[in-house]
């Protein structure tokens, strides 16, 4: 039998939290392994969407002259809401957006995971792919001492192990750091097309001056049937990722298919145009982590840490993942190093990066809307009722001519009280407050 391969730290998952890491853990000199399980990078992500420069800033400082693979700068945002036959868009467009490089870009994961990973080694992490970790290593007083791969003599000794292994967190759940597996409830399902067209006729449909430009567009009402969820549309160079979210438990609850609600929402009068004559080049699904703050694993053990997706670091309110899960990556990382320095892996002593969690950014986020799911689940008036009144107030608001516009006002709120009582609304309003204040 050959001998154990022994590295400083041991990373499970080369996605934004795991790549990270290991970026982290290498530019401080320790000898770090990096396991993957998909043929590369990024091979088995879907995701079309918005990446944040300031959190691969902190991993990266020289990010922008490495030349990440990013689409498009994102110089428009905001949200539509649609109703079945209207739209009340909420838009902005500032020069700021216009700073190079940006705060925020849209891009194809497939292409970002590869090229980060690709940068990790490049500063001496050992990356393997294809081989996924089926376990952790404990020794005889239960510690985290490697990992056990689905490699013939595949496994790998290290005094500290960080899993990010996604969405699906079976080895944090073989640690016991997760006590059941992810309740539908409590996990979307994005369902996804990346539309290829023209350059030019892409950059005419949504406005945009040049390859400089792109939109990132959340959707909410008729997209997902008034269901709590989001639909999305996003510019790359040359296509178009559209999609659209909701808990696994809506699509159960309602017996609607994901394939069926993204092929209505396509048809619809207002998105129908964006996508017409374009070529399908990609369909998939993703699941999401959305259990948050209340529900989290535990994210430390001895020897042991987890960051990204495995502990649902999401923000669904504000499309934010990526960058909680560089972040959360690069401050496991530091404590690994820390330990390190220590010569101490103990739980006691790892728990500090929860401490350095909480003090960011990605805890305090996460605490804030730690009770959003919830919320929405149990007021579903705000992605229906709400998103048409609003369309139909606006229709009656810009259509009121020849008549007082007093009278205007009484019928815009008279279409209001024929949806929802006035205690209604006011239960509503304060449950909003509840699940936006934590």
């Amino acid at each position: 039998m050959s001998e154990i391969p022994r590295f400083d730290a041991i990373v499970v998952g080369a996605g934004p939290a795991g790549t990270s890491a290991a970026i982290t853990l290498a530019r401080a000199g320790l000898r770090t392994i990096l396991i993957e399980r998909g043929h590369f990078a990024g091979a088995k992500n879907f995701f079309g969407g918005v990446l944040y420069t300031h959190a691969l800033a902190d991993v990266l400082p020289d990010f922008w002259e490495r030349k990440p693979p990013f689409e498009r700068p994102v110089t428009e945002q905001g949200y539509w809401l649609l109703s079945p036959d209207s739209v009340v868009r909420l838009m902005h467009k500032s020069q700021h957006y216009q700073q190079e490089p940006a705060s925020a870009y849209t891009a194809l994961r497939a292409n970002f995971d590869a090229w980060f990973a690709q940068q990790a080694a490049e500063l001496g992490v050992l990356l393997i792919t294809k081989t996924t970790v089926t376990e952790c290593v404990r020794d005889g007083n239960g510690r985290v001492i490697g990992v056990r791969t689905d490699r013939p003599d595949g496994e790998v000794h290290a005094p500290v192990v960080i899993v990010s292994e996604g969405v699906n967190n079976l080895v944090t759940q073989d640690l016991g750091l997760a006590k059941s597996d992810l309740p539908p409830r409590f996990v979307a399902l994005a369902v996804k097309e990346l539309i290829a067209l023209p350059r030019k006729e892409l950059e005419s449909r949504f406005n945009l001056g040049g390859p400089k430009e792109g939109v990132a567009i959340d959707i909410f009402g008729d997209a997902t049937l008034g269901l709590p969820g989001t639909a999305f549309l996003y510019t790359d160079q040359q296509a178009i990722s559209i999609g659209v979210g909701m808990l696994l438990g809506e699509f159960v609850k309602h017996r609607v298919k994901p394939y069926e609600v993204l092929a209505r929402f396509k048809k619809h009068p207002v998105i129908q145009p964006y996508v017409a004559g374009g070529e399908t080049l990609e369909y998939g699904a993703h699941l999401i982590p959305e259990f948050g703050y209340d529900r989290m694993p535990a994210l430390a053990a001895d020897g042991v840490l987890v960051a990204g997706d495995a502990a649902g670091m999401v923000d669904a309110m504000h499309r934010e993942g990526t960058n909680l899960a560089m972040t959360a990556g690069r401050l496991a990382g530091e404590t690994a190093i820390e330990a390190h320095r220590q010569g101490d892996f103990s739980g006691a002593f790892l728990r500090s990066y929860r401490k350095k969690l909480e003090d960011s950014f990605v805890l305090k986020d996460l605490r804030q809307y730690r009770r959003m799911t919830d919320f929405l689940d149990q007021s579903p008036h705000f992605m229906g009722t709400y998103v048409n009144y609003l369309n139909e107030a606006a229709l009656k608001y810009f259509n009121s001519h020849g008549i007082p516009k007093r009278d205007m006002e009484k019928q815009i709120f008279d279409l209001l009280w024929k949806r929802r009582s006035i205690f209604g609304v006011a239960k509503d309003l304060m449950g909003l407050r509840s699940g936006m204040r934590g």
